[in-house]
């Protein structure tokens, strides 16, 4: 795409806290190449600060869970040393993809919960959203807006009461209005067929054996697992946010390099796109395609 700064022996993420006058933990952010999120802090969570170590024995669905957060600089900025849900000692910044359960009451979702490392939260309902339940245990969200819905399908293929999105689908009252350009449905993972595939934020997104187009529509932290140019995959701005070119897309890039054998870019505070396993070699901007 551009000049690439191998920065393969160092990671980008790290953590921020946010004390109240008595020292205690009233917010923290989780920083990855530049982009600042929140991090949910449940009711049962507790911190301890001890210097410049913070300990955060954070509630599960199963046992509780210690993160030890650390800043040996003492400039504010935190790593995690210790992680009692993770025997490997990563920090799962990889991620595998969101979670979700459903309360039915009478053949009717009631609540959604979205759980994510571990930890598990109310997803309201809002008033324009609707869920069903579909068949072989999926359920189908429809969010309606003025001029269309967006379908979202998510399905939990072990039946152990986990759903995962499936697909997704903008679907305008009349075609061509709207934000976006793809009508199609997208899927998160793909199989031997040519596919679309959505990138999300929190999903690990997986393409196939044919080629592949590999969507993006919001910023994040967003991640493409097995984007190949071998099969001649796409990778297709359609944000509604009015872009036109790929030269504007290039402008808005502030950073490219690696980690590990992950390609990282980096667009701000705004978003990152990192392409797991392509070398620098094995991808360019031929290989973008922009349409809105």
């Amino acid at each position: 795409m551009s000049t690439v700064n191998d920065d393969s022996s160092s990671s980008n993420k790290h953590f921020t806290f946010t004390l109240d006058d008595n020292g205690d933990v009233i917010a923290f952010f989780e920083v990855e190449n530049g982009v600042s999120t929140e991090e949910s802090i449940g009711s049962d969570d507790i911190f301890e600060v001890d210097g410049t170590t913070i300990t955060r024995v954070k509630s599960s669905s199963n046992d509780p869970v210690e993160i030890v957060y650390s800043d040996p600089e003492g400039d504010g900025t935190y790593v995690i040393t210790s992680d009692s849900s993770n025997t490997g000692g990563d920090d799962n910044s990889g991620g595998g993809g969101k979670g979700y359960k459903f309360t039915i009451a009478d053949g009717t979702i009631t609540e959604v919960f979205e759980i994510k490392d571990g930890e598990e939260k109310p997803d309201p309902i809002s008033d324009s959203e609707t869920y069903a339940l579909g068949d072989n245990n999926t359920v189908v969200r429809t969010d309606l807006s003025e001029i269309g819905s967006e379908i979202t399908v998510y399905n939990d293929t072990d039946g152990d009461g986990i759903y995962h999105r499936f697909s997704e689908q903008w679907a305008p009252d009349t075609s061509g209005a709207g934000p976006f350009k793809i009508e199609d449905r997208l899927v998160y993972t793909g199989d031997d067929d040519s596919n679309k595939i959505a990138v999300r934020d929190g999903e690990d997104c997986h393409g196939g054996g044919g080629k592949d187009d590999f969507v993006l529509r919001e910023a994040g932290n967003l991640r493409i697992a097995d984007y190949s140019n071998s099969d001649d995959d796409l990778i297709v701005f359609d944000t509604g946010l009015g872009l036109t070119s790929k030269e504007e897309v290039q402008s808005y890039v502030t950073d490219l390099h690696y980690e590990g054998e992950d390609l990282v870019v980096v667009f701000g505070s705004a978003a990152t796109v990192t392409l797991v396993g392509v070398p620098s070699d094995q991808i360019s901007w031929d290989d973008v395609s922009v349409l809105s």
